[in-house]
C-alpha cells in the first residue's frame, strides 16, 4: 500500500492517501460486507484502491462467508484477518 502513497489520483489529479474503505460482495445467497479495510483514498474524489495483498487476504474472507451460507455478515477486516 505505501507504494501509491502520495501518488495522484488518475480520475481528478488529486492525492491518494492510506485510509479505510468498505467492501461489500453479493454472493447471490447472502451477502458480505467487510468493513476498515485498508486503501489508499483519494483526498478530492473519494475513490478508493486497495492494494494487491489486501485483495488476496478479501478473496479468502470472501470465499469463507461463501462456504457458511449465511444470509448478512457484516465483519471488521483487522477482526476477520485475526481470527482467519
Amino acid at each position: 500500500m505505501t507504494s501509491d502513497q502520495g501518488s495522484r489520483c488518475p480520475l481528478c489529479g488529486g492525492v491518494k492517501a492510506p485510509g479505510m474503505t468498505t467492501y461489500t460482495v453479493d454472493l447471490g445467497s447472502g451477502v458480505i460486507v467487510i468493513r476498515d479495510v485498508p486503501a489508499m483514498v483519494c483526498e478530492r474524489c473519494g475513490e478508493e484502491w486497495i492494494g494487491a495483498d489486501t485483495a488476496r487476504t478479501l478473496e479468502g474472507l470472501v470465499e469463507a462467508a461463501r462456504r457458511s451460507k449465511r444470509q448478512v455478515e457484516v465483519v471488521a477486516f483487522e477482526a476477520a484477518v485475526t481470527a482467519a
